[in-house]
């Protein structure tokens, strides 16, 4: 969160100003950045920080029809993966945000 700020995320603060973000646009996979962010990238489990599995991307799959097809299942699985090693290179202050990278 910024300083001064009142609470406020940096995303809702450049959202509210109008602020470009910087981001890539997704095209038609935005469904399933929902789907990351319904399932959640990220679990605790009280020794580190995992990625949901096989078994809970499938029942989600399953229980909420927002993915049906395999290929869907292994995207959402590396998403999260992906989700989890930045929010862990995020660690470091000195870390290069990924929207900042050279593609190779």
């Amino acid at each position: 969160m910024p300083k001064d700020c009142g609470g406020e995320s940096w995303l809702k603060r450049a959202q509210r100003l109008l602020q470009p973000l910087g981001l890539p646009d997704l095209d038609g996979g935005a469904y399933l950045l929902e789907a990351m962010f319904r399932i959640g990238p990220v679990r605790e489990t009280g020794l580190a920080a995992t990625a949901p599995d096989w078994s809970e991307i499938d029942a989600f799959a399953r229980q909420t029809g927002r993915i049906s097809e395999p290929w869907e299942a292994e995207v959402l699985f590396d998403m999260c993966r992906g989700y989890l090693d930045e929010l862990r290179a995020g660690e470091n202050p000195l870390a290069i945000p990924p929207v900042e990278r050279k593609a190779q």
